[in-house]
């Protein structure tokens, strides 16, 4: 949504965003990158609504640096442990999860079945249908201009159960 120029999209359902800080570092490690700059200071802005979570697997990616090795994946290895520690808190804790990368897909039988799985498509969908946005497409349609691939964001994906489950949160006031 950084190259769409969206991110105040993600405060539109008025849930606490979190962000893994491998994550975030993936997203902002390269000074100049496309969204890095954008990214950093709409969380400056944001604050009281956004958190970066520090993690193990943060940990082991400054490491990894450090060493010159790999660090792919590990974006992905941070959210599933911020979700497990976050649902592990309450038993009737529950998050949503916005994927890109349907690598998260795969690994459902990992994630808590508390946390729904939901793609930036299917989210933006679900705020259009809510009125929350104009317009899903549109977004899809500025990312892509600037260089993203959002062939996959614009077919519909199989979480109808997430899909349902956000919905309460979209009609609160």
């Amino acid at each position: 949504m950084v190259l769409a120029e969206s991110l105040d999209v993600l405060l539109r359902p008025r849930l606490a965003v979190r962000i893994p800080d491998a994550v975030y570092f993936e997203a902002t490690r390269v000074h100049g990158a496309p969204g890095a700059e954008q990214i950093v200071e709409w969380i400056n802005l944001h604050l009281d609504r956004v958190q970066i979570v520090p993690t193990d697997v943060g940990i082991d990616q400054q490491r990894r640096l450090e060493e010159g090795r790999s660090i792919r994946g590990l974006g992905e290895g941070a959210a599933i442990e911020v979700l497990e520690r976050f649902v592990r808190s309450s038993s009737d804790a529950k998050a949503l999860l916005l994927f890109e990368d349907s690598d998260i897909e795969r690994r459902r039988a990992i994630v808590d079945q508390r946390v729904g799985l939901i793609s930036t498509g299917d989210f933006l969908r679900e705020l259009e249908t809510a009125r929350m946005i104009q317009s899903a497409d549109y977004i899809l349609d500025q990312a892509a201009a600037r260089g993203r691939n959002v062939e996959r964001q614009r077919r519909s994906g199989n979480e109808a159960a997430t899909r349902e489950r956000l919905r309460p949160q979209l009609e609160e006031p």
